[in-house]
């Protein structure tokens, strides 16, 4: 049996490399590449070894840029309002799937699905063409309706850049987000809505004391993950507003990728990088700190 025994473990040790390997190469060896970067003063060349070493100048450059505060502050506002409406709209159109007829779960299930499937870049640009002024459908809609004299600078008025970036967010969010709530939504008996019934309990009275508490690991997860991806928000910037008007909608993303390709300030580049590497853990970590108890393994351990 010792010997079965560690046979078994060297083939499972083998069938780790792979993805030991790939976890090296493709995250960890970035991830300490950026942190060297950010610690030389790196303009307009990556070589480090010649260049000067600059210490931590380059973050006390970023922490002292208005540009910084004003990204910072955008990015948090960004991912409280964005991860609040995915999830809401993400949890309706969850349940929607469990309370329409069977026969048409599946299509309501594929019509969700699609906006997870849109490449980042169509998507920014789709909605870039939506929310257009002279052919934009949102523009030309609140017109007919007489809401609006004439289409709003939705992409140059800076309440209104802000506010369409999180809408088209949300949109293809909510689609990710609800796919995570249906699996956990899957694994909630149906006998005890049964039993809750023949109680006379009412829906909003099961979802509250049956579906919500045996679906909140699911929704922690879920709202970690959101969370962790509002933060680190890039692409639809980038295609939508390119961070305008002004630097309005800038992210940190947003700025680490301009010092990086369009500045070729790379040290300084990296230190946004870093920066946001650093607060996406620091909240994952205190996120995981403040749920951990609520997650239990098989054999009743907590994680």
């Amino acid at each position: 049996m010792k010997r079965l025994e560690l046979r078994e473990s060297q083939v499972a040790l083998l069938f780790l490399v792979p993805a030991v390997v790939a976890l090296l190469l493709f995250m960890y060896y970035p991830i300490v590449q950026t942190l060297i970067f950010s610690l030389f003063d790196l303009d307009h060349t990556t070589d480090w070894l010649n260049a000067p070493f600059a210490g931590l100048q380059n973050y006390v450059q970023v922490f002292r840029s208005e540009q910084f505060r004003s990204s910072l502050g955008f990015t948090l506002g960004f991912t409280v309002v964005s991860v609040l409406l995915q999830f809401w709209i993400g949890l309706a159109l969850a349940l929607a799937t469990f309370w329409v007829i069977p026969r048409l779960r599946g299509a309501l299930r594929a019509i969700i699905i699609l906006p997870w499937a849109i490449p980042g870049i169509i998507h920014a640009s789709m909605w870039k063409w939506i929310f257009n002024t002279d052919v934009g459908i949102v523009g030309d809609l609140l017109v007919k309706l007489g809401l609006v004299a004439e289409p709003p600078l939705f992409l140059a008025n800076p309440t209104l850049a802000m506010a369409s970036v999180v809408i088209a967010y949300v949109w293809k969010a909510s689609a990710i987000t609800a796919i995570f709530l249906m699996g956990g939504l899957a694994l909630v008996p149906d006998e005890l809505h049964d039993a809750a019934k023949v109680d006379g309990a009412r829906a909003w009275r099961r979802f509250w004391t049956i579906t919500l508490p045996l679906v909140m690991p699911t929704i922690l997860v879920t709202l970690l993950f959101r969370t962790m991806d509002a933060l680190r928000i890039f692409d639809i910037v980038y295609g939508l507003t390119g961070g305008g008007p002004g630097t309005t909608t800038e992210t940190l993303s947003s700025f680490a990728y301009k010092f990086y390709f369009s500045y070729a300030q790379f040290g300084k580049g990296s230190a946004y990088a870093m920066v946001t590497f650093v607060l996406v853990v620091s909240v994952s970590i205190f996120y995981i700190k403040r749920v951990q108890g609520r997650f239990r393994f098989r054999g009743g351990e907590e994680l």
